[in-house]
């Protein structure tokens, strides 16, 4: 699915989890105004978690 650039994202001092919403939304994981359910927030942070676990490791994407 297209990402949807008009779902702002919040500022940087926003909380992970809606950071994370925001970005459901923005690429269609979820409908706006829906709620990040704890599973998809335990998800999303784990893949941020192994982005920077490679990330760190030098074994980003190249």
């Amino acid at each position: 699915m297209p990402e949807n650039p008009n779902i702002p994202l919040p500022p940087g001092l926003a909380s992970q989890r809606a950071v994370y919403q925001a970005l459901a939304e923005r690429f269609g994981v979820l409908a706006p105004g829906e709620t990040l359910s704890d599973e998809l927030m335990a998800f999303a942070e784990e893949v941020a978690r192994m982005a920077r676990e490679d990330r760190d490791s030098g074994r980003g994407a190249e």
